[in-house]
């Protein structure tokens, strides 16, 4: 099991809290519906509800009855460290194995069980410190407390510069709207124009997306030298 500073949680624990975090990174707005959890870890909700209810207990996740399940913020500290543990394994498997990403993914999802706080350092460095998986999804830094940590403001990215998006740091309901216009964690966007005000104009997919300035601002992302392929 991976060293931990937080509770010391078995692989099934893990799983959880990294399946919460992997569902809000591509766009499920908090609370993540129970259901929704049992059917992403394919297990019957009865037994999701016992374990959810064991993390509660435990200070790891908040559990709203009918609604679902939240990272706390010890929780989502949790679920960030095994989830750079699963992506640098994925590099490695590879650029360096030469396997396919399923693959890698598979393997990837064993090792991260294993992985300490060390060997993820010094996995990091020799494999460059990179900062997306072979799927494009960000790959969180040492210090980083929640999935997708990392990246710019849009405002520090060159207009007409390629970046993929690595965070939305925004209420749920403007996650929802960015979601229904294509726009989540790990896809590309082209940023065509900045407003004075912090508003921004960019193009997701080929369509053009005005983000008011409170939306623009929560956007961060990482820039890209390559033709945008907009998928998550």
């Amino acid at each position: 099991m991976a060293d931990q500073n937080f509770h010391p949680m078995s692989e099934s624990e893990q799983m959880y809290l990294l399946t919460v975090a992997m569902l809000a990174e591509d766009g499920v707005p908090p609370p993540i519906p129970l259901a929704q959890l049992a059917h992403s870890l394919d297990i019957q909700p009865v037994s999701a509800n016992q374990m959810v209810r064991k993390l509660a207990d435990a200070g790891l996740l908040t559990y709203v009855p009918y609604r679902g399940v939240e990272l706390t913020p010890e929780g989502r500290a949790a679920a960030t460290l095994v989830l750079r543990y699963r992506r640098l394994w994925e590099v490695f498997l590879v650029e360096r194995l030469g396997m396919s990403v399923e693959d890698a993914d598979a393997l990837a999802c064993r090792m991260e069980h294993l992985t300490s706080v060390d060997v993820s350092d010094r996995l990091a460095q020799f494999l460059g410190c990179p900062q997306l998986s072979p799927q494009g999804k960000p790959i969180p830094g040492p210090g980083d407390r929640a999935p997708g940590a990392g990246g710019l403001p849009l405002e520090h990215i060159a207009v007409g510069q390629a970046a993929r998006v690595v965070a939305i740091d925004a209420d749920p309901a403007a996650r929802a709207f960015l979601a229904d216009e294509g726009l989540l964690p790990g896809v590309e966007l082209r940023l065509l124009a900045l407003g004075a005000t912090g508003s921004a104009l960019i193009d997701v997919g080929g369509r053009e997306l005005r983000l008011a300035p409170e939306i623009a601002i929560a956007i961060r992302a990482l820039p890209l030298h390559h033709e945008p392929r907009n998928t998550p």
